[in-house]
């Protein structure tokens, strides 16, 4: 970009980059990703690896800001919440915060095991002090949620996204999707504990 000194994106680390590049600027994409709506109110809503430059300095330039949701209070502290009561394994907790947020309408059955099933994969990496994201999980999950064999895919099926929420699952999923393309290895858990209302036990 002429905007910025780099000559390289996240883009060109996921084809050729080392593992240790691999994993510290998979952190520091992971920590700007969920720190932006705390700092400036805002979160960059495309995660998009080229859109990611390498400084010189082992800083990360961030382009494109044309698709930005705001958050003047930062990350919804929901979110946060049933994360860590998943991580607890607290899904009758989960499953309650679901139906008050929205998720879950009042004429949708669904029980606490179904979406234990359904979420523990995706729940791994906050689990974990450190977790090493790859391309074989990713294919795993997704695989798992959008194979009509699976009960995964039925369950994703009774799920509501409500639009507030839709950038943010965005960049979720892109995030996910960037580090696992990276491998990165990451403490993805102390980053969601410094950044995350809510996933912090009180």
């Amino acid at each position: 970009s002429e905007w910025l000194d780099s000559e390289r994106s996240l883009a060109r680390l996921v084809a050729d980059g080392t593992q240790a590049d691999r994993d510290y600027y998979g952190e520091v994409y992971v920590r700007f990703l969920f720190s932006g709506p705390a700092r400036a109110g805002m979160l960059h809503a495309d995660p998009h690896p080229g859109n990611f430059r390498l400084l010189p300095d082992g800083r990360v330039g961030v382009v494109d800001f044309g698709a930005v949701a705001r958050l003047p209070g930062g990350l919804p502290a929901v979110i946060g919440t049933l994360l860590r009561h998943a991580v607890e394994d607290d899904y009758d907790a989960v499953l309650l915060g679901l139906r008050d947020a929205g998720f879950i309408k009042a004429s949708i059955s669904i029980d606490a095991d179904a979406l234990r099933e359904y979420l523990a994969p995706f729940v791994e990496p906050a689990a974990e002090p450190m977790f090493q994201f790859s391309r074989a999980w990713m294919r795993e999950q997704f695989s798992r949620i959008n194979d009509p064999r699976q009960p995964g895919y039925t369950t994703m099926l009774k799920i509501n996204l409500p639009p507030e929420f839709l950038l943010i699952h965005r960049v979720w999923l892109g995030g996910i999707s960037v580090l696992s393309q990276l491998g990165a290895k990451a403490p993805f858990a102390d980053i969601l504990a410094e950044s995350l209302p809510g996933f912090a036990a009180p």
